[in-house]
């Protein structure tokens, strides 16, 4: 049985589009950590994307998340507020082609609402930028949290390309 899905792919040309987001949470912090330990990224993977569908890592084995991880193009950022993660996003700096693609990005449940996913959003644009790509892009979709189109656009991203898919449920 599949599910039909309608895929966003959005980008960034211009850190002049960049529009950032606050967030007043005391306490809240974004650190490039969490790259070293398989068994902590699969985690976020799997209960931040329980609810999402995030289903293409489920299979694999911490061996192949070390692997994955080890890649010098993977930046890995966990939020924190205090000792406890709320968040985290990854992307792969593509030198190659001068593009960063942010290919997580996630919040736990709890954190909804509060503004902490238009602050992270910011946090990895801002560090995508650092690599001066000559474009930031990322897709989601509509098994996505229904905010998540909603941030990127109003972080300045823009559509380029919508797709129809048909996914397995």
């Amino acid at each position: 049985m599949t599910q039909r899905v309608q895929r966003y792919f959005l980008e960034m040309k211009n850190k002049k589009d960049f529009n950032p987001a606050v967030c007043g949470i005391f306490n809240l912090k974004i650190l490039e950590q969490g790259k070293k330990d398989p068994q902590f990224c699969k985690f976020l993977y799997q209960k931040i994307g329980e609810d999402f569908h995030w289903k293409d890592r489920l299979g694999w084995s911490l061996e192949e998340w070390k692997n994955y991880l080890d890649s010098k193009k993977l930046k890995f950022y966990t939020a924190y507020i205090g000792e406890e993660p709320v968040g985290y996003y990854e992307y792969l700096n593509h030198e190659d082609t001068k593009e960063v693609e942010i290919t997580y990005f996630g919040i736990f449940k709890n954190y909804y609402g509060k503004k902490v996913g238009g602050y992270l959003l910011s946090h990895a644009l801002e560090t995508a930028w650092k690599h001066s790509p000559k474009r930031v892009w990322v897709h989601t979709c509509t098994l996505d949290h229904p905010n998540a189109l909603r941030n990127y656009i109003a972080r300045g991203m823009n559509i380029f390309k919508k797709e129809a898919v048909s996914v397995p449920v």
